[in-house]
């Protein structure tokens, strides 16, 4: 076998338990989770609804594609925007958490990129009139 073929195999033998493993069960638990480290979460002075908007606003800015906004019930639970920047999954999770105060976390690609969380939220706080 050549030097190629043995470390391709080499890699493959420690790689797939790692990826194998990465399967989720369907109540949602599991290692799976771990995957997701890349999420960045900032708190808001602001309401929900505006934030929302502002932040829809700068995923387009930032010229994603929004491929849904998913509501959890009602507006006090929050809603997850997924969208698409090229080949990169985003998703952004706005959560009320008081009357004028939102959380919002992103994730910028599978495993989240940090540069990207860095701009949407400089974007946000702008978009918001907070700096």
């Amino acid at each position: 076998m050549n030097k190629n073929k043995r470390l391709f195999l080499l890699f493959m033998a420690i790689l797939s338990p790692i990826l194998l493993s990465a399967c989720s069960t369907e109540d949602g638990g599991g290692p799976l989770a771990a995957v997701y480290t890349g999420q960045d979460t900032h708190y808001y002075p602001t309401a929900f609804q505006p934030t929302l908007a502002a932040a829809t606003q700068v995923l387009r800015q930032m010229h994603c594609v929004i491929l849904s906004t998913e509501s959890a019930g009602t507006s006090s639970q929050g809603s997850v925007i997924h969208a698409r920047n090229g080949h990169m999954l985003v998703d952004v999770t706005i959560t009320p958490k008081g009357p004028q105060v939102t959380a919002v976390a992103t994730r910028f690609g599978l495993l989240g990129s940090v540069l990207d969380d860095q701009r949407f939220h400089f974007l946000l706080k702008s978009a918001l009139g907070l700096g």
